[in-house]
């Protein structure tokens, strides 16, 4: 296939891989002004109509994989499309190498990046899990190092969606990296089927050649179902022993045998190998700032002021039933839900359900006041908050911007609360609140600053 010189709004500036699916080029918005990665369908050409359709599924089933996860270890997918009979996938440019050049010649990654590697792949594949997505096809060549070592997860084109069906029984993916369930067709995969596979991508990058050698699929699967590796100790008695317990464990043929969880690997690395606690942070750095982007409480902030909130904030994890803040508190904190639910509860009474971006505790902020209800989660929940003097960390800039964005949800609540009390007694006017409050607010903000 030739290169194009534009795919849609696109220039095309090179060719960077190919593969079973199609043809990757580097790219570059000239709106958003960015590179990007397009990913061109392969032409069926003169296939059978029913295999040229499957292959079409196939290749759009990434945007729906891809295209609802906001993780800093998954590619992003930016846009998709058909022009004439071409479809492209337009994605994050990620400017470093895949793991697959480190699996032998002149390129070898010391097994301090190997597990810091692999410890990023498990956070990601849990990301993964939860959203109900099995990736059936993790290999080497699907996970990219960036240049400044971070991991990036990519081409869900045969992902399966768990959607309370079971998943086709086609034999999908890499034969070298899947699991003896997904070679014998069986109906059902599991995230311990892709824990399976990052286990093969680890020992391969460990032991610098593939799990097995066979000369054909018919030997290869052999060799999966019924045989074990050559021992990883054997081939490295360099490694530390902990390590070759985790790939060993991911290895085993019984499911049951392996993680239950990508956060169980994750763990197990982390514990492992002391030094992924800052890898650890990193990323949990990371997710919060991608939390924080999907929230619309956040929705008007740039992305360096989202970048001083997560320096500045506290992140708390509370369990159902625990009280976040109890009625009659002096509060000087303003929480933003990140996850999950909480209830808003006066005299044993449930007045009000809120989640993931809806804030509580701006009344009392400002104020000074005494909370007028408690707040009860009503799952696992998790709250960032942010008292005042974690606030004055940040620029001026953010500051008002804050200050501005839960003084329009103290009024949006005081409103529906106003609505509530008309139907009870004479309330103060709405406007007579407003004006009260948003004179207190900028009266102490000009103080603060």
């Amino acid at each position: 296939m030739k290169r194009p010189s534009k795919i849609g709004k696109y220039d095309i500036k090179r060719r960077i891989g190919k593969g079973s699916m199609g043809i990757v080029y580097e790219g570059y918005d000239p709106f958003v002004q960015r590179p990007v990665a397009i990913k061109v369908a392969k032409d069926p050409g003169q296939e059978d109509p029913r295999q040229a359709q499957k292959m079409r599924e196939l290749f759009f089933s990434e945007v729906y994989a891809a295209g609802r996860m906001h993780h800093p270890s998954i590619v992003a997918v930016y846009d998709a499309g058909q022009i004439d009979d071409m479809n492209y996938i337009v994605m994050e440019f990620v400017d470093g190498h895949p793991l697959s050049e480190y699996t032998g010649g002149d390129r070898a990654l010391s097994t301090v990046q190997v597990v810091d590697a692999m410890y990023q792949c498990a956070v990601g594949l849990e990301y993964i899990h939860r959203q109900g997505i099995i990736h059936r096809d993790l290999k080497p060549a699907n996970i990219m190092l960036t240049l400044d070592g971070q991991i990036k997860i990519m081409d869900f084109s045969i992902a399966h969606i768990e959607l309370g069906a079971g998943s086709d029984s086609a034999i999908l993916g890499s034969p070298m990296y899947a699991p003896p369930e997904q070679v014998r067709e069986e109906t059902t995969l599991t995230p311990q089927s892709d824990i399976y596979s990052l286990g093969a991508v680890m020992y391969t990058l460990l032991a610098r050649r593939p799990l097995f050698r066979a000369k054909t699929l018919e030997e290869l699967t052999e060799q999966i179902l019924e045989r074990d590796p050559d021992p990883l100790s054997l081939l490295r008695p360099d490694l530390p022993e902990v390590v070759v317990e985790i790939v060993e464990k991911c290895l085993r043929k019984d499911i049951d045998e392996r993680y239950p969880t990508a956060q169980a690997l994750a763990s197990e690395l982390s514990r492992a190998f002391g030094r992924l606690r800052l890898v650890g942070h990193l990323i949990d750095m990371q997710e919060k700032w991608a939390s924080m982007r999907q929230l619309r409480f956040f929705r008007d902030f740039s992305d360096q002021q989202i970048s001083e909130i997560v320096d500045a904030c506290d992140w708390i994890d509370y369990r159902k039933g625990d009280v976040i803040a109890a009625e009659g508190e002096i509060e000087n904190t303003l929480y933003v839900i990140t996850q999950g639910h909480v209830e808003v509860v006066k005299d044993g009474l449930s007045l009000d359900d809120m989640g993931p971006g809806d804030c509580f505790g701006e009344a009392a902020l400002i104020t000074r006041s005494r909370l007028q209800a408690s707040i009860v989660a009503s799952s696992d929940v998790t709250v960032m908050a942010m008292s005042n003097s974690l606030l004055e960390k940040t620029s001026m800039d953010t500051q008002l911007k804050y200050y501005r964005v839960f003084l329009d949800s103290l009024i949006q609540r005081l409103s529906h609360a106003n609505e509530r009390r008309a139907r009870e007694a004479e309330p103060e006017t709405l406007e007579q609140i407003e004006k009260t409050m948003e004179i207190t607010c900028l009266t102490r903000i000009v103080q603060d600053q």
